[in-house]
């Protein structure tokens, strides 16, 4: 017999791959990734090479990813 009445909904894993994926997989993509593709790239945005410009603008893609994986978990736990 189950400690849950009949009327409660089965409790939902923490994570799903899409999660992961959006919360951890992409910002290590984007970070790790674009600092390898700008590496060697010459030139200069806003004073800054490339690379460090790309590290620049990750301080504000990652939390917009950790943002984006905070609210499919909440939506999917509605």
């Amino acid at each position: 017999m189950s400690d849950n009445p009949d009327s409660t909904p089965e409790p939902l894993p923490a994570t799903t791959p899409l999660i992961l994926g959006v919360g951890l997989g992409l910002p290590y993509g984007l970070v790790i990734g674009g600092f390898m593709l700008f590496e060697h790239v010459d030139g200069a945005v806003f004073g800054f090479p490339p690379a460090v410009a790309w590290l620049f603008a990750c301080m504000v893609l990652v939390p917009g990813c950790m943002a984006v994986a905070w609210w499919l978990g909440r939506v999917r736990a509605t």
